[in-house]
């Protein structure tokens, strides 16, 4: 399910076609239509039409013409998605047509790998990622758009509204004796707020094989939406 804002252009004046309406996947189709969200029919006389979206619907809490702002924490379940800013012209081919939307992340995910030198089965548990300061939980994230350009474009803005020093807890992995090469992904991953106020010194505990170990890293980058950042590490016999 998404949220959409559309409206049409004429000599530079704007008429709002949809004002945030709701879109869901109703018996194998998009629909709109419902008691308070009529059918909307294209304007032969328009000289363009506006298209910004939003999913899922309860992530967007502000949406119109020139900016839409979503509402973003850190979670495990899934992430919030922005479309991409669409512009139809009455001389495009795709006027009058089906809409297509083309939807990004909107968060970024974090994820733990492990490899290993051992030549024996080895089980990593107990897997925690935590920051040495409070980071952003929770965001609003605003998108600015600007239409004047060929192709439009939008800006994002990133406002933290809450911030925690909560661990980030893991899914076991476990690596089998063959593999000394290969990073093995925890089936956890954590869709996290981008370009937050992220802290540089982090540390990582865990068990293996029964073992309790912990260690220092550094987060040199600096999240950003849609990009997945893995952060990998090594097991040896001895540490």
């Amino acid at each position: 399910n998404f949220k959409v804002f559309a409206a049409s252009e004429k000599d530079g004046a704007q008429t709002v076609a949809m004002n945030g309406y709701e879109v869901k996947f109703v018996d194998n189709d998009w629909s709109y239509v419902n008691d308070s969200q009529h059918l909307v029919y294209w304007n032969p006389n328009a000289d363009s039409y506006l298209f910004t979206a939003g999913a899922p619907i309860d992530a967007v809490t502000d949406i119109n013409a020139t900016s839409m702002t979503l509402s973003l924490k850190n979670n495990t379940t899934g992430s919030a998605m922005a479309s991409e800013p669409l512009k139809i012209e009455n001389s495009s081919a795709d006027f009058g047509k089906t809409v297509n939307l083309r939807f990004s992340y909107a968060h970024c995910m974090v994820s733990v790998a492990f490899t290993k030198e051992s030549t024996e089965d080895v089980t990593i548990t107990d897997i925690t990622l935590t920051p040495d300061e409070e980071i952003a939980s929770e965001a609003s994230l605003t998108y600015s758009y600007d239409w004047n350009t060929a192709t439009p474009t939008a800006t994002s803005t990133v406002n933290t509204t809450e911030k925690s020093a909560d661990a980030f807890s893991f899914a076991d992995v476990t690596i089998s004796a063959d593999n000394t090469a290969d990073a093995v992904l925890s089936e956890t991953h954590y869709y996290c707020v981008p370009d937050a106020d992220n802290t540089n010194n982090w540390s990582i505990s865990l068990t293996c094989d029964g073992e309790q170990k912990t260690a220092s890293f550094v987060n040199s980058e600096t999240w950003q939406s849609g990009k997945n950042y893995i952060y990998v590490f090594s097991i040896s016999e001895k540490g």
